[in-house]
């Protein structure tokens, strides 16, 4: 067995009933709904107070002028030192548990407040952070977390493949790709049996190719299309 194939399945009989479903119909359906109702209530406030702290953020940075130009964004973030970093990626590893933003949004911005190169590697371990604690998250708390955090279809659309004798391998191409749903599949890998080793390896060896192709690309069109942003 090579370090990429997750662990072998247990039988149907050895499985904890909150672990690993046996179809795409009992992963969308909650061990128990109670608990999954109050994880979506709780998902929703803390998005809205999140999304509160942006929009009061983005008025802040605008009437303060921090907001008016990138290099004066990018001077008021050199103000906080290695604080300024440190606050980004957590903030960043948090946007895969309380989605306010499309998770690239985290990746787009880094190059633009950090520059392209510091940018990258803060975007790159942000996500990569934020990876490590889904997984854990969904390996704690099981399918409950998933139904309460994603839409049915979705559950529908990428559950079918966790049965999958290839699964490990189609998700570390999938983690890979730069449009992938990496959050969902990260919350479905926690439901598998895949050893923390394998998904470790996967997310820090191939996220970066995700990463990469995010913040050149969108900085080449910034440039492009608005060089009096002077990036």
């Amino acid at each position: 067995m090579t370090i990429l194939e997750a662990a072998p399945l247990p039988t149907t009989a050895a499985r904890p009933v909150d672990e690993v479903p046996v179809d795409v119909e009992e992963l969308s359906t909650p061990s128990n709904p109670e608990r999954s109702k109050r994880l979506k209530r709780f998902f929703h406030v803390m998005s809205l107070i999140g999304l509160a702290g942006i929009v009061t953020l983005v008025v802040l940075g605008f009437t303060s002028g921090v907001l008016t130009s990138v290099a004066s964004l990018r001077e008021f973030v050199d103000s906080f030192g290695p604080l300024a970093p440190i606050a980004f990626i957590l903030a960043g590893s948090l946007e895969a548990v309380f989605p306010l933003i499309p998770g690239s949004g985290t990746i787009i911005s880094a190059p633009i407040i950090f520059g392209h190169l510091e940018g990258t590697i803060y975007a790159y371990l942000a996500t990569v952070l934020g990876s490590i604690i889904v997984f854990g998250i969904s390996r704690l708390i099981g399918r409950d977390l998933l139904v309460a955090r994603f839409s049915q279809r979705t559950i529908e659309r990428y559950g079918k493949w966790l049965d999958h004798p290839k699964f490990t391998k189609y998700f570390a191409i999938a983690i890979a790709a730069p449009l992938a749903p990496d959050d969902a599949l990260c919350y479905l890998a926690g439901l598998t049996q895949m050893r923390w080793r394998t998904y470790l390896l996967i997310i820090f060896l191939c996220k970066p190719w995700g990463v990469l192709l995010y913040t050149t690309g969108v900085m080449a069109l910034l440039k492009a299309v608005f060089p009096w942003l002077g990036l």
